[in-house]
């Protein structure tokens, strides 16, 4: 289910990146810039559209659901 806009993708991977900054920043010490990505991570989350928000929220359960017990016993050939 890959039904996300360029500008959703595009913002998706703007705060993935944001992240890995934050992670390196923090692995190398420097508190101050992990903090700076870490706002900038949370501005760009912020600004996800409901509609956005909406999509991603079926991709997660669409994914929990595909992996649960009753799921996998579906997909069972007997």
């Amino acid at each position: 289910m890959d039904d996300l806009t360029a500008d959703e993708k595009a913002l998706d991977q703007h705060i993935q990146q944001c992240g890995q900054n934050m992670t390196a920043a923090h692995a190398s010490g420097d508190r101050n810039t992990a903090d700076q990505w870490r706002a900038s991570m949370y501005t760009a989350i912020k600004s996800r559209s409901p509609e956005h928000q909406a999509k991603m929220t079926a991709r997660i359960d669409s994914v929990i659901w595909f992996q649960g017990p009753e799921a996998l016993a579906m997909g069972r050939v007997v």
